[in-house]
């Protein structure tokens, strides 16, 4: 059984997180989520005593900050029951998962939801993925489209500073190489952050967008964006 010292060090550090970066969101839409299964099973690993700071320590090391991503609403998605779908949306990145709740019978949902991810390179893809939810079958796929952080990071390197809110400070074009399907504009807004909205259109569907706008968030202790 794994020491309770672990356990509790382990709250304490998502708790922190939480406060450093003022999330307007609950943490269960996050990757630094602590599922009550594991608290219910009480670990089932061998941690030994002061293991814990460690870990946490070096993965919190790992990570360069976060991506919000507010999944806004689909557009004209595909039909994939009689007559409408049941759709939610996954948003991947190595080894994490994020997802919407499901929205019934609605081709045209409004999720208007916060999900977040870490970010511990630049070169792993952040795949947006559509699914219909079926209830004794598997969950049929409704399109995917990459999600492409460069532009707005090589924004924040600027290092721009007291710019009027709402100046936009770039403007993207959709491309081969992205999903956009308008152009795309990377905005300062109030307390000094940068956002960008993207309209997507999904890949490998009939039909379907996403509307969405993603934000850099840093976090006190990681490697920030000027490793």
């Amino acid at each position: 059984m794994v020491n309770g010292r672990w356990y509790r060090f382990s709250l304490n550090i998502c708790s922190q997180l939480e406060q450093l970066c003022v999330y307007p969101f609950k943490l269960s839409h996050t990757c630094f989520e602590i599922k009550e299964k594991r608290r219910k099973e009480g670990g089932k690993s061998g941690s030994t005593k002061g293991e814990g700071s460690s870990v946490v320590g070096a993965k919190l090391m790992d990570v360069l900050g976060l991506i919000r991503i507010r999944m806004r609403r689909g557009i004209d998605l595909a039909v994939r029951d009689t007559l409408s779908s049941d759709p939610y949306c996954i948003v991947s990145c190595s080894n994490q998962k994020v997802k919407t709740k499901v929205v019934r019978g609605n081709c045209n949902p409004v999720w208007n939801e916060e999900l977040t991810i870490y970010i511990k390179d630049f070169d792993s893809p952040i795949m947006l993925s559509v699914y219909d939810k079926d209830t004794f079958t598997v969950d049929d796929s409704m399109g995917s489209a990459q999600i492409d952080i460069d532009p707005l990071i090589k924004c924040l390197k600027l290092g721009l500073q007291s710019l009027p809110e709402g100046t936009k400070v770039e403007r993207v074009q959709p491309t081969k190489e992205n999903c956009l399907v308008e152009d795309s504009f990377i905005v300062w807004t109030k307390g000094g952050k940068m956002t960008q909205d993207m309209l997507l259109k999904l890949n490998d569907v009939e039909s379907g967008q996403v509307q969405l706008q993603i934000e850099w968030i840093e976090i006190p202790g990681c490697k920030g964006l000027h490793v």
